[in-house]
């Protein structure tokens, strides 16, 4: 893993504790590299985060290459919709640095609320 700076891994953890703050029916949290390491998790549901870190970061992998294959430009959001929850996944850039949040949640949370919680959570790591 390449060395995060300072002030992605802070404001990594005050979005991660934010998020599930704000999102109700957010379960966990966990904010991690492009290459899947962990900088930041919480939550209300026991996770492993650096297991899921490194899950996750293979799903914005093929995400990416999908997304070149059809031309479709860089991705963003990606969903996995199970019957007791999602997991929903946003590629973004912080101070320079590929992130990946992963927001665990249960059913009755509306996917607009998550998207608009994680574009507030970019803007606000970004302006850090």
């Amino acid at each position: 893993m390449n060395q995060v700076a300072p002030i992605v891994v802070r404001s990594a953890q005050q979005a991660a504790a934010r998020l599930l703050d704000d999102l109700s029916g957010a379960r966990a949290i966990v904010i991690a590299t492009a290459d899947g390491f962990d900088l930041a998790h919480t939550g209300r549901q026991p996770v492993d985060p650096a297991r899921l870190a490194a899950m996750v970061a293979s799903f914005a992998a093929v995400g990416d290459a999908a997304s070149r294959e059809t031309a479709i430009g860089t991705p963003r959001c990606l969903v996995v919709e199970s019957t007791d929850g999602r997991l929903v996944v946003r590629c973004m850039q912080v101070h320079g640095e590929s992130l990946i949040v992963v927001i665990l949640t249960d059913k009755s949370v509306l996917l607009g609320l998550v998207w608009n919680a994680l574009v507030a959570a970019e803007r606000q790591m970004a302006a850090a």
